[in-house]
């Protein structure tokens, strides 16, 4: 059989010219602000009354859609198929491949490819482009949406391979030609799909020679690492294919190994409908032979979108991870992407399926019907950002870390972070967890401030006790205390804070204890406690009124906390209740590691994530649905007693080994601050407990204030009104007025309801 090739950089092979019956278009689309363009073939029997397939086919380095229009055969399958096909045309970059700078067309695949951008140079959003033109073909033209199919060759076949992640939940099914995955990494693909892999025996890329590898060798080199033909890519490209979309280890191989050989690998899912071809051509090089189209054609169109995945129901996570195919009623862990200058905010969509659709992480109940969340960011806008100062507090300066809203009338309230013990202000609002709480706040125009305990700060060991930790008590003479009104006072006297701002403490550890201390001492709004167990002594009193939120984590492994202090957090909580105060527990369960999760810290890039994941999961760490086996300790003894199996991991800096142990103990739901309750803490603060009562709370939006709030005497109510009554939680009057002032003396302290009109208020009495 005579074939005719396409070479990658050049498209010099020589090409039989065949007439047009259909229509060659130009179009255009403006995207991210540049025009690009594509041609489509529609085909002479096409006549707008039944939806036909569409199909894609893009070109490889320096060349262009019309150039693959022209020659590649797929405008004549089109014609002579019924279907409509597309050939948009890539950016021109000026990039550095293999050491050499040039100026050329590509498909922007990085950071998955062998070349990079010149300094200067930033690639555009090939995924939005080739969105964007499916939603154009939609709309102008009857498109079979279930058979979108799509075909890449050289760079064109590795912007393929990047398609098949995330446009799998778009195309039915994609061909990959001489050009795939570069790196050797994990992806999770919106939905999984069948995908075909061809390339030649004698294929080095485009300009570049090397032995022709052996027909009869063929199953070695895709199951063998590192061999030497072709540098071992082919079997990385199988190995990613594999592991990208769940594919078994053994495969078939069929076909005339002086023509063309073909591996079949079939999902670990029996019911799954979805394969990956590997094919092999004898005698082809970098190029795409004139019969692929046809034979190409014949696969792809034995799927549909609603028949080419797994037989399961698709969940697609928009701007993040853990989209995939369940069971109805699986319980499946999403989370958003990590984005350094924004914060997530909710997810969006079918969130009614998921258990906290304003958390980053959460958890989705898969119903019998396929379905999709986004996850939505607000910005940081560049003043938002921890700044530190000295301020003389009580008895020495201090270094401090804040962040104050440029409009002070609008800011709703100063929240107060605590570290752990030994620790610092600055180690604690760096951490990648603490810094998503801190962005959150930052968006909802919160002031924020973090200090350092004394004795942390001065290596000062006050009781003996062998820590660094803060000063415990009701005593606002204790030195800690007595720093944090000292330095909120200076605020207040620069006129960065108002007096009368709400007051909220957020702690960790041995902060997290001391939020219930200063809390109550200082009369704040609410006590955030992370992974301590709090005070049995403060949940019995009667006095100690100001509402309490613990947060505890499943395998606290702290000598200082673990199971027993778990059970002291829970009975504390119910202490609390049990005399009517407002407390309420949450527990931080174990959950999976997914392949991006390093990124979360700034000093791993998504890249280096993934890689450190496949090393974890490839010395059997992770169980089957990537739970960690054991604790953190168990990595940091696998890697000692077998460097050699963890290069990745060794080749770490120190700073980033610190920060995979972090992600993996809040992962693990260690001794760890996690961001995963941001949102509960922000509905905490702002609204406490939500009494069993049947007077609903009012969103004010800033057009009444009532302070201070808790208060131990009165409450000043700020705002016109004509009467206002309180209400305990049963809903019977205990004072009424139409003055400004509600005098609290000889009321009991606990939480009552403010009727202020018809505006309603939670009130807390000290």
């Amino acid at each position: 059989m005579k074939k005719l090739f396409i070479t990658a950089l050049f498209f010099c092979a020589t090409v039989l010219l065949y007439a047009q019956a259909g229509m060659k278009l130009r179009m255009t689309t403006l995207v991210e602000g540049e025009n690009r363009e594509y041609f489509l073939h529609i085909p002479s029997s096409y006549d707008g009354k039944t939806d036909v397939p569409l199909v894609f086919m893009l070109h490889g380095t320096g060349g262009d859609g019309e150039k693959m229009y022209d020659i590649s055969g797929w405008a004549e399958l089109a014609e002579k198929e019924n279907f409509i096909a597309a050939f948009p045309s890539s950016m021109r970059y000026k990039i550095i491949d293999t050491d050499s700078l040039k100026i050329t067309t590509k498909w922007n695949t990085t950071p998955d490819a062998e070349w990079t951008f010149q300094p200067g140079e930033v690639g555009k959003d090939d995924i939005k482009f080739l969105k964007k033109v499916i939603q154009e073909m939609i709309g102008n033209y009857r498109i079979d949406t279930k058979r979108i199919y799509l075909n890449g060759f050289s760079n064109g076949g590795a912007m393929a391979a990047k398609c098949t992640i995330e446009m799998s939940d778009i195309v039915a099914a994609v061909c990959e030609n001489a050009g795939s995955f570069h790196l050797d990494t994990v992806y999770v693909p919106n939905r999984i799909l069948p995908t075909l892999y061809q390339v030649g025996n004698k294929d080095y890329g485009p300009g570049n020679d090397g032995p022709e590898a052996p027909m009869l060798y063929f199953d070695s080199l895709i199951s063998t690492p590192r061999l030497n033909y072709r540098n071992g890519k082919l079997q990385l490209i199988a190995q990613n294919h594999i592991r990208n979309f769940q594919l078994r280890e053994n495969h078939s191989i069929v076909g005339d190994s002086n023509l063309a050989l073909v591996a079949t690998y079939l999902p670990q899912d029996s019911t799954a409908n979805h394969e990956f071809k590997y094919i092999f051509v004898k005698g082809l090089g970098h190029s795409y032979p004139n019969w692929a189209p046809a034979e190409h054609w014949k696969w792809l169109k034995k799927y549909t979108l609603d028949q080419s995945g797994n037989s399961q129901f698709t969940l697609i996570t928009e701007n993040g991870y853990g989209g995939g195919n369940y069971d109805e009623g699986d319980q499946v862990h999403i989370w958003s992407e990590q984005r350094d200058d924004q914060v997530f905010t909710q997810w969006t969509g079918d969130v009614q399926y998921l258990e906290s659709p304003n958390e980053y992480h959460s958890k989705v109940s898969i119903p019998n019907k396929n379905i999709r969340v986004t996850a939505q960011f607000a910005k940081l806008s560049p003043n938002m950002v921890m700044k530190s100062f000295n301020v003389q507090a009580a008895e020495r300066n201090k270094l401090v870390y804040f962040y104050i809203p440029p409009d002070l009338k609008s800011t709703k309230g100063l929240v107060w972070f605590f570290h752990g013990t030994n620790g610092s202000a600055e180690n604690f609002t760096s951490d990648p967890e603490t810094k998503q709480m801190i962005n959150l706040l930052m968006v909802n125009q919160y002031a924020i401030v973090a200090l350092t305990s004394e004795e942390s700060e001065f290596n000062i060991d006050m009781n003996n006790d062998g820590y660094y930790r803060w000063s415990y008590g009701i005593d606002s003479t204790l030195i800690d205390i007595a720093n944090v009104r000292a330095i909120r006072d200076s605020l207040i006297n620069r006129k960065l804070i108002d007096s009368k701002l709400a007051q909220y403490a957020v702690g960790w550890s041995a902060g997290g204890a001391f939020t219930e201390f200063i809390s109550n001492t200082l009369g704040w709004n609410t006590a955030i406690n992370h992974t301590s167990s709090g005070s049995t002594a403060l949940s019995l009193n009667s006095q100690v009124q100001v509402p309490f939120l613990i947060s505890i984590n499943e395998n606290d492994n702290n000598p200082n906390v673990g199971a027993q202090g778990n059970l002291e957090a829970k009975q504390n909580i119910e202490n609390y209740k049990n005399r009517g105060a407002c407390a309420q527990l949450h527990e931080q369960l174990k959950a999976p590691l997914y392949p991006e999760r390093f990124d979360r810290s700034n000093m791993i890039d998504i890249g280096l994530s993934r890689e450190i994941f496949r090393e974890i999961q490839k010395n059997n760490l992770l169980d089957e649905n990537n739970y960690f086996k054991g604790l953190f300790s168990q990595l940091l003894a696998a890697v000692q007693n077998n460097p050699g199996a963890f290069p990745v991991i060794i080749a770490l800096s120190a700073e980033q080994k610190e920060a995979v142990q972090s992600q993996i103990e809040v992962t693990n739901a260690e001794h760890k601050f996690k961001a995963d309750i941001n949102y509960r803490t922000l509905q905490f603060m702002e609204h406490f407990c939500s009494p069993n009562t049947s007077i609903q709370e009012e969103n004010l939006e800033g057009l009444m204030k009532i302070y201070p709030n808790p208060s131990y005497s009165e409450v000043k109510i700020e705002g016109n009104f004509s009467e206002w009554s309180l209400h305990d939680l049963r809903g019977r009057i205990m004072l009424k007025g139409n003055d400004a002032i509600v005098e609290l003396e000889g009321i009991s302290v606990g939480i009552y309801i403010l009727k202020v009109d018809k505006k309603i208020f939670k009130l807390v009495k000290l």
